[in-house]
C-alpha cells in the first residue's frame, strides 16, 4: 500500500514537472496541423485559413502549365533562331541596302524615330514594323521608278529596335537588342553578365505585351497575363537531360529574384532560417537544421508555401518514405516553412526521462559497492 502510495506521489511531481516546464516555456511541443485544426474545433475558434495539399500541389502544376504553354507558343521561333526572317525592323536600327549594279545607291542608314528611312532616288520611305523580305519588295518597287527590274538586299548592320530587359540579381541589368531572331534566354543571361551570388536558381520571364513578327496568331499566349517561372537548371540541363529552349520576343522582360531562405521549425536540433540553395529539399532541410530530435513525428513533416495572392497552402510529407524507401521529396521555394511536429507519445516519453534526471540533481550518490 505504501510502495503504491509513493509511486502515485512519484508520479504526480513527474507530471508537475513536465507540466510546469511546458508553461514556463521550457519545454516546447509542436503541434501538427491536425491537432491545431482540433482544438480550434474545441474553443469553437476558426482555423487560420490555409489550403489543402491538393492546391499546394495543383499550384505547381499550374506553373509547369505556363512554361510547357509558353514553349509552345514560341517553338516556331527555334525553326528561324539562325536568321534575321521575320525580324521587324524598328527604329534605332541600322541597315544596308544595296541595288546591285548601282554602286553609288548603296545606303547605311539607321530607322529614323518615327519609322523611316532616307535612300536616294526614293527618298523618305517608312520600314518600320516590316521584316526584310517585306522590305526588299517595298524597296524593290519603289526603285523600279527609275531602274528596270532593280535588284534590292536589304542586310541589318546592328540591330536595335527589339529590346529585351533583365532585372535582378545579375551583373549587368538593363536593356538589350534581340541579336537575331529566336535568341535564346540563356544567351540574355550570359550577355547580361550571369547570375549574381545573390541571384536564385528560379528566373521569371515577364513575356511581351504583343505577340512577335514572325507567325500570325490569333490570340495572346496563355501566360501572358503574369510571369513564367523557368528553373536555371532546366535552361542548361545535365547530363541525361536536354537543355530547354526558351527563345525570347521584343518587349520581353527577364527577372532573377534574390535566391531568399526558407524556414525549419518544430523538433529539429536548430530551428531557424537558412538561405536556399539550387538544390534544397525538404531532406536538406533537415539536414542544415541539425536533423530531428528524438521526440519528432517524421511521418507529417509539413511544408507550407505561397501560392499565390497571399494564400498558403500545406503538405505534408513522410520523410521515413522518402528517406529509407526512395519516396518523392520536395524542392523548396523561397519563403517555404518546414515544420516538424512533436510526436506525442516520443514526447513526453522524453520529457520523462529528462524530468527524472533533473531530479537526480543534488541528490545524494551512493559508491559503487566493492
Amino acid at each position: 500500500m505504501i510502495k503504491r502510495e509513493l509511486r502515485l506521489i512519484s508520479r504526480k511531481i513527474i507530471h508537475l514537472v513536465i507540466l510546469t516546464s511546458l508553461l514556463t516555456g521550457c519545454i516546447r511541443y509542436t503541434p501538427s496541423r491536425e491537432e491545431i485544426q482540433e482544438r480550434a474545433r474545441k474553443d469553437g475558434a476558426p482555423a487560420a485559413p490555409l489550403g489543402t495539399e491538393q492546391e499546394f500541389h495543383e499550384y505547381e502544376k499550374h506553373l509547369e502549365q505556363r512554361l510547357n504553354g509558353l514553349l509552345s507558343e514560341r517553338a516556331y521561333l527555334l525553326e528561324v533562331s539562325q536568321s534575321l526572317t521575320g525580324y521587324s525592323l524598328g527604329p534605332g536600327d541600322q541597315i544596308e541596302v544595296t541595288v546591285f549594279g548601282f554602286n553609288d545607291l548603296t545606303t547605311i542608314t539607321e530607322v529614323s524615330p518615327s519609322g523611316t528611312i532616307h535612300l536616294p532616288l526614293v527618298g523618305e520611305t517608312s520600314v518600320a514594323g516590316r521584316d526584310l523580305g517585306m522590305v526588299r519588295t517595298h524597296l524593290s518597287a519603289a526603285y523600279s521608278k527609275f531602274i528596270r527590274n532593280p535588284k534590292v538586299d536589304v542586310a541589318i548592320k546592328n540591330a536595335q529596335a527589339n529590346r529585351v530587359s533583365v532585372i535582378g540579381e545579375v551583373s549587368k541589368p538593363g536593356m538589350y537588342p534581340l541579336r537575331r531572331n529566336g535568341q535564346l534566354i540563356t544567351e540574355l543571361i550570359s550577355e547580361a553578365g550571369g547570375r549574381s551570388q545573390l541571384g536564385s536558381n528560379r528566373l521569371i520571364l515577364l513575356p511581351a505585351p504583343k505577340i512577335g513578327a514572325g507567325k500570325p496568331h490569333n490570340k495572346p499566349l496563355p501566360s501572358s497575363t503574369g510571369g513564367v517561372e523557368i528553373e536555371m537548371d532546366a535552361l542548361f540541363g545535365k547530363i541525361d537531360t536536354p537543355p530547354v529552349l526558351i527563345p525570347l520576343l521584343a518587349g520581353d522582360t527577364v527577372v532573377v529574384p534574390e535566391a531568399g531562405k526558407y524556414e525549419v521549425d518544430g523538433e529539429v536540433e536548430k530551428p531557424g532560417s537558412y538561405p536556399l540553395s539550387s538544390q534544397a529539399s525538404v531532406m536538406s532541410a533537415i539536414a542544415s537544421a541539425g536533423g530531428f530530435t528524438y521526440s519528432s513525428d517524421v511521418k507529417k513533416v509539413e511544408v507550407i508555401r505561397e501560392i499565390g495572392n497571399g494564400r498558403k497552402a500545406l503538405a505534408t510529407l513522410d520523410l521515413e518514405e522518402v528517406g529509407l524507401r526512395g519516396g518523392k521529396d520536395i524542392r523548396l521555394r523561397s519563403g517555404d516553412l518546414i515544420r516538424v511536429p512533436s510526436e506525442p507519445g516520443l514526447f513526453f516519453e522524453r520529457q520523462v526521462v529528462e524530468s527524472l534526471n533533473s531530479l537526480f540533481n543534488g541528490v545524494s550518490v551512493n559508491k559503487p559497492v566493492n
